[in-house]
């Protein structure tokens, strides 16, 4: 037992250094592996240096749909261990698209989160659509519009999440007041509650780093099959060429907040 407790607070402080030292030298790509805990239903953290936790069961994978579009695994930034989705964007005139994506048959009420890093500010002249929901259609392989989260720039220069429903009678979510920016240079997570009930009881709520940004009570439930992606979808944006970095993705019947699942 005593030499269990001492192995066991070794441990602890081993962490700890390596910790201290990643943060003194500011090393991005040198963090503890995220505890998901309980309640998760499926997860990515990339830490095999592929996509197959995408792949997983054939329900998911990543696609570059675009000749300026690229999804590949990247060790220049990581949330947690060593490796996250580099995405990259350079379309110039038409919508083109890097995504990550997964499709089952869900909870009615679950949670879709990622952590993203923008390595800097970029003006945008379209959405860029960064997660997206999505329901098959009655064309076997085909997924239609729904529902939007999109980063758009403000005149002041700051990035802030918008959320668009492409079915008509919602379309551009108000932008809330104050308008919250999104971190440039560190990880940032977006978090949402989708509710997939096709009653008064759906609807999404977001978060972004923890802090509630959108709450939107509406119905979905067009379909059992959730299809998410973590994206980077656009055009025009200044400068062209664009990057965005994913890690640590989940879908759990609990928060997974920045601090631990709740």
């Amino acid at each position: 037992m005593a030499r269990g407790r001492a192995v066991a607070q070794t441990a602890r402080v081993v962490c700890r250094l390596v910790l201290g030292l990643c943060a003194a030298l500011a090393l991005p790509a040198c963090n503890a592996r995220l505890n998901l805990g309980s309640g998760i239903l499926w997860s990515a953290q990339h830490e095999t240096g592929d996509l197959s936790e995408w792949k997983a069961g054939g329900k998911g994978g990543g696609e570059a749909q675009g000749s300026d579009t690229t999804v590949a695994l990247s060790t220049d930034y990581a949330h947690t261990g060593r490796y996250s989705v580099k995405l990259t964007n350079g379309a110039v005139s038409t919508y083109e698209d890097a995504h990550l994506w997964r499709q089952d048959d869900y909870p009615v009420e679950a949670y879709y989160s990622a952590w993203f890093y923008l390595p800097r500010t970029y003006q945008t002249t379209a959405d860029w659509s960064i997660i997206e929901f999505q329901v098959p259609t009655v064309e076997a392989g085909v997924v239609g519009q729904l529902l939007d989260i999109d980063l758009r720039s403000l005149p002041t220069g700051d990035l802030i999440l918008s959320v668009y429903d492409h079915r008509a009678e919602y379309l551009r979510a108000p932008t809330p007041d104050p308008a919250m920016p999104v971190p440039i240079g560190r990880w940032f997570q977006v978090e949402v509650r989708y509710r997939n009930a096709d009653d008064d009881t759906g609807g999404v709520t977001i978060w972004l780093d923890g802090q509630p940004n959108y709450d939107l009570p509406r119905p979905f439930g067009a379909s059992s099959s959730v299809y998410w992606t973590v994206c980077s979808k656009t055009y025009g944006l200044s400068p062209t060429e664009s990057t965005i970095y994913v890690d640590d993705a989940a879908v759990s019947l609990v928060r997974v907040t920045p601090t631990g699942t709740l």
